[in-house]
């Protein structure tokens, strides 16, 4: 809500096709409705998950998801709309930014680009926006992917892909309670590495400097037509990297874990060098400039 306009996102009911953007007057009387996702060529754009405006009020910003259908014959592409209330919402319009720039490009190895014939762009999926105090700058979280995306409202394009790496487990700093077999509180140190994957951000700026806040709770793919979940337990381990594989694959201790089949196979022979859970067990602070 923003100067007593109310903006809702609304899915479609068929969910891989666009959505749209309701607005309201804080009485709950509709103004006006718009489509998002609409990318206009041949390709769109799906589920319209968070939205929020601009604190200037000139621009709602809306994180079109993007999921697969639940066989993964059908992915659309993320994207980004942005709704210009420039002119007021009687007259609102809708830009629609999508990832295909990145198609092709170098990423950063953190960012995860793993469906099942995926492009870049069909991968990515917006999940949480915020704004800089100016509202000439927006950032958005990209869950499954482990990357942020940073959006120029002036130019209405975006910018950058930001892949935010991995926590280490196997710190004594970065310790996680694994096992709920245990019947303990036992925060210790693990050989995983933990993907942020954020989904909420919220941003707020000190001396001039804008600063990111995430809630790093991790999401999987689980589809019936492709999943990437497994336990610990489940995994061929590589008996070099993991010499105590039988100790840590209990489900006391670090058997229980859920982790990704995607990466960690680093030697593509079969089995897992390394490990990689969903999340970061924390919230995270992020400097946005240099």
């Amino acid at each position: 809500m923003h100067g007593g306009l109310v903006a809702a996102a609304v899915e479609n009911v068929d969910t891989q096709a666009p959505g749209a953007v309701i607005f309201f007057d804080t009485d709950g009387n509709f103004l006006k409705r718009v489509v998002v996702g609409d990318l206009a060529t041949g390709t769109d754009s799906a589920l319209p998950d968070m939205l929020t405006f601009s604190p200037d009020g000139n621009w709602v910003l809306v994180a079109n998801e993007g999921e697969p259908s639940d066989d993964y014959s059908i992915d659309p592409e993320g994207s980004v709309s942005m709704v210009d209330l420039r002119n007021g919402v009687a007259n609102a319009s809708v830009i629609n930014l999508d990832f295909r720039a990145f198609n092709g490009a170098a990423l950063d190895p953190s960012i995860r680009v793993f469906g099942p014939n995926a492009t870049v762009a069909q991968d990515l999926e917006p999940e949480y926006i915020a704004f800089s105090d100016d509202s000439l700058t927006a950032w958005v979280t990209l869950q499954e992917n482990n990357a942020m995306a940073t959006i120029d409202i002036a130019s209405a394009s975006v910018t950058a892909l930001t892949g935010l790496g991995f926590k280490d487990h196997s710190s004594g700093a970065n310790t996680l309670d694994a096992s709920n077999r245990d019947d303990l509180i036992n925060p210790s140190p693990w050989p995983t590495n933990g993907m942020f994957q954020p989904d909420t951000v919220a941003s707020y700026q000190v001396n001039g400097q804008t600063f990111l806040v995430t809630a790093n709770e991790g999401d999987a793919r689980d589809y019936a037509g492709f999943s990437e979940e497994e336990r610990v337990a489940d995994l061929v381990l590589d008996p070099n990297a993991f010499p105590n594989a039988a100790v840590i694959q209990q489900e006391a201790k670090l058997g229980r874990l859920k982790v990704t089949n995607v990466n960690g196979d680093s030697d593509g022979d079969g089995d897992f060098d390394e490990l990689f859970s969903f999340g970061a067990r924390s919230f995270a602070i992020w400097s946005t400039g240099p």
